[in-house]
């Protein structure tokens, strides 16, 4: 059998992909000129309406119209019953080649254990690449090496054929060295993931449809028209993100939980929203629904950008019949605006309803950038915000709800891991 990962168009995946606050340059007056993007991740989990929605981990992305690189890498991801993995390295580079570019992402993920040791992997390496120079046909293509891959048992070769499709009967549908590639025009699209798995019946609290990525990679190169006279933007929400560094090292995360991207020419004024329902991470939080959104408008006039994300029902660590840390609601919103008429607007709020951190109420008043200890959990910073301006690259605002800094291991975090919470982002570049 043979199978195709689902293809996103060029743009909506320039739109879902978190861009950094270097080397975008201003939109200027329209001009056709090449543009790059590149991601790569650890894993990737879908499970909409019934448990976790993670965004890549260990991701490094690069997207824009200069040479860029990026890399990344976390010690070890565990979401209980369906994934465990150990070391993840990430890296993707933009080069210029003639007017153009060659794009490459590449995961590399170690001791892989996939619902409850049904697929086991020592490791996966996977590459994408896609050029276009401007003057050659672009050119693309993808690879995933697979060491010592067992499923239900059976073993595998290193390299098998792109799209190699597997059944384990009522467990799992499993796609082998997942391959899409296309050119058309002046434009090259390359999207791989190692293994990509589609659970056929419920399990670990996780409903049948539920979708898990190894390795997941994209590159792009296409020749782009900007039309819009204003600048570039950034910035969007998500409800829940968790992470712990050693050094330069990440040793755990979460992925970014329903998160939600501000595309870089805006929403034409449209807001975008991601929704994702009953969200739950064994031991750390819980939460009824996360809501985020963004929108923007980028022109000669305007350009302007909204993020916000909200959380409902949450429970973080939860502890016999309450936990540490409650809210019925918790939400943040962030907002930058240039028009050109005197200084740029940066701004920032949280609204939460009945927010108790170790049985205390929080006022709904509460000062930003408020700071409490909390013995048995550690420095718990409420309303925190951000704001960047650097001259002659952009205007950025962020707001976390929450954003907690441990002094005690918890849920499988170590001492000095992080915990945001309705996390907003807004930026405007120029």
């Amino acid at each position: 059998m043979h199978a195709k990962l689902k293809y996103v168009t060029l743009m909506a995946v320039f739109a879902a992909t978190t861009v950094s606050l270097q080397g975008l340059p201003s939109a200027g007056a329209a001009e056709d000129s090449f543009r790059h993007i590149a991601y790569a991740g650890g894993t990737r989990i879908t499970a909409v309406g019934t448990t976790v929605s993670s965004d890549l981990t260990a991701e490094s992305a690069v997207n824009g119209k200069k040479a860029a690189t990026a890399s990344n890498k976390v010690a070890s991801v565990k979401v209980s019953g369906l994934v465990q993995v150990g070391a993840v390295t990430t890296d993707v580079k933009s080069e210029e080649e003639g007017i153009g570019f060659k794009a490459t992402s590449h995961a590399r993920t170690a001791n892989i254990s996939l619902l409850n040791g049904a697929i086991k992997v020592s490791a996966i390496d996977t590459t994408s690449v896609a050029e276009s120079n401007g003057t050659d046909a672009p050119t693309t293509s993808t690879t995933t090496e697979l060491l010592g891959l067992t499923i239900a048992g059976k073993k595998y070769p290193v390299n098998v054929p792109a799209n190699t499709g597997i059944t384990i009967p009522g467990v799992a549908q499993v796609v082998l060295n997942a391959s899409y590639t296309s050119t058309s025009g002046k434009t090259a699209v390359a999207q791989n993931a190692g293994l990509y798995v589609t659970l056929l019946k419920a399990r670990s609290g996780v409903a049948a449809g539920a979708e898990i990525m190894l390795n997941p990679t994209f590159t792009a190169v296409a020749q782009v028209t900007d039309k819009t006279g204003g600048y570039q933007l950034g910035g969007g929400g998500y409800g829940a993100y968790a992470f712990a560094h050693v050094g330069d090292e990440i040793k755990a995360e979460t992925g970014k939980l329903g998160i939600r991207v501000l595309p870089p020419l805006g929403t034409d004024g449209k807001t975008l929203t991601n929704t994702t329902a009953k969200v739950s991470v064994s031991g750390l939080l819980s939460a009824k629904a996360i809501e985020s959104s963004a929108t923007g408008v980028t022109t000669p006039a305007l350009s302007e950008a909204t993020g916000t994300s909200e959380v409902l029902n949450l429970q973080l660590f939860p502890k016999g019949l309450g936990s540490l840390i409650s809210a019925k609601a918790i939400g943040s919103s962030s907002h930058v605006r240039l028009d050109g008429e005197g200084d740029p607007v940066t701004e920032g709020s949280l609204q939460f309803i009945e927010l108790k951190i170790a049985g205390k109420a929080i006022p709904i008043d509460v000062a930003p950038n408020t700071t409490i200890d909390v013995a048995g959990l550690g420095k718990v910073v409420i309303n925190e915000q951000k704001e960047i301006r650097v001259p002659g690259v952009g205007h950025g605002y962020q707001v976390n709800g929450l954003h907690i800094t441990l002094d005690t291991a918890k849920a499988g975090l170590p001492v000095g891991a992080e915990i945001q919470l309705a996390t907003s982002q807004a930026v405007v570049y120029h």
